[in-house]
């Protein structure tokens, strides 16, 4: 406050100096004006706001029936002028029941907290040459996010502070970005294991997509390169190298991902939709289209670590609703096989019905899901997620596991 009022009373004295008959009784406001024209925003900008609110509540069989969270979030988007634009988001979250560590992401344990976990801003065209800059913090994902992404789930969703470049060349679009891995804790994240908070990560990845008419129809590949920086830009602090593919084989969709690690571990993820003309004669079943997915990872392969409990990774449903795996499928020493269909069980209503068979450290676990949704009041959606679990499991990752639980979720986007 010192400094600004000094600056403002030179400001006002050098106008003064030129004429007080010309400036008049304006100096001093003119001299306020001058020295806070580079922190006002300009009335002109285009500004966008949204956000949401969900409240919601887990079952545990044997356990406490009130474990309640709530999350809501505000957004602010800003478009400067044609090129450049800026947005701030607002996370407010907390809970109420006894399971914070199993279900939330709440760091130090806090049970409320707000945060501001979008503050970035973006400018294409910015050095003449075609690409957007974005710099800031934000949510990220690579690839499918199984080793790096932010999950929508979690109370607070992993966020990355940071530098990307993207750039389009020759149907490509090629994105480069330097990141540290942040939370409130002020914790970085790791390559493969716990490391000195702090270790920022660097990366390459870009999309490639074609549309033919052979036997491969479209085809989308998006290849990348994660690495662990510590005095240089290098493989040698720790990287994963992979690549995420997409596309349609005689009539059925596909995608796949696989990942190798330093170490040499590795991983991979295949799924296909198959259409089965039977399951549609089925009473509410919507298409009668099968998802089948198949993953795997080696005893050396882990997705990026963080100190506050492994949330690098999207984890929640991607191993039954459970989530009794650390770091979701590609969790150390994994396989995993599901198939699902959905069902519409009545009008505006829609569901999933799927089968887990996981195997983790030599422990077998299965797990049924069932996942009903719908819309309220035309706005407000209601969820809910039932999962059965039987796993023989004594002290690994599925201990515990031979359960019941229900999710039950209410939300509204505005």
């Amino acid at each position: 406050m010192k400094v600004h009022m000094i600056m403002a009373a030179l400001a006002a004295a050098s106008l003064s100096a030129q004429g007080v008959a010309q400036q008049g009784e304006e100096s001093l406001e003119r001299a306020l004006a001058d020295l806070n024209s580079g922190l006002t925003a300009s009335a002109t900008s285009n500004v966008d706001i949204s956000g949401d609110a969900r409240i919601r509540n887990l079952y545990t069989s044997g356990g406490d029936s009130k474990s309640i969270d709530a999350r809501y979030r505000l957004r602010f988007s800003f478009q400067v002028n044609e090129q450049v634009g800026g947005t701030l988001g607002i996370t407010g979250f907390e809970n109420w029941g006894s399971q914070v560590v199993d279900k939330v992401v709440v760091p130090n344990d806090n049970n409320i907290d707000t945060r501001v976990d979008l503050a970035y801003f973006h400018a294409h065209d910015v050095f003449g040459d075609g690409g957007t800059m974005t710099v800031g913090r934000k949510y990220f994902t690579l690839g499918s996010g199984r080793i790096l992404g932010s999950d929508d789930w979690d109370q607070a969703p992993q966020i990355q502070t940071g530098f990307w470049y993207d750039h389009e060349a020759g149907g490509a679009n090629i994105q480069v970005f330097m990141l540290n891995s942040q939370h409130d804790d002020d914790a970085a994240g790791s390559i493969g294991g716990a490391v000195p908070a702090q270790d920022d990560l660097w990366g390459l990845t870009f999309d490639w997509s074609t549309e033919g008419e052979g036997p491969m129809g479209n085809l989308h590949v998006s290849p990348y390169i994660l690495s662990g920086r510590s005095g240089g830009i290098g493989l040698e602090d720790g990287y994963y190298l992979g690549a995420l593919l997409a596309g349609d084989l005689a009539g059925f969709g596909w995608d796949a991902e696989w990942a190798t690690q330093d170490e040499g571990g590795d991983a991979f993820a295949v799924s296909t939709t198959i259409g089965l003309d039977a399951l549609s004669a089925i009473p509410g079943v919507e298409d009668g289209g099968l998802m089948i997915q198949v993953t795997g990872a080696d005893n050396d392969f882990a997705p990026v670590q963080y100190p506050w409990g492994s949330q690098g990774a999207i984890r929640h449903g991607v191993a039954s609703l459970r989530d009794f795996l650390p770091n979701g499928v590609w969790s150390s020493d994994t396989d995993t096989m599901t198939a699902q269909l959905g069902f519409a069980p009545g009008e505006n209503w829609n569901g999933k019905l799927s089968y887990w068979a996981i195997e983790n450290a030599g422990a077998d676990t299965s797990a049924w899901d069932v996942q009903l949704g719908t819309t309220l009041a035309g706005a407000v959606d209601l969820w809910i997620g039932y999962s059965h679990t039987s796993s023989d499991d004594t002290g690994g990752a599925g201990a515990a596991a031979d359960d019941d639980i229900i999710w039950t979720t209410l939300g509204l986007s505005f």
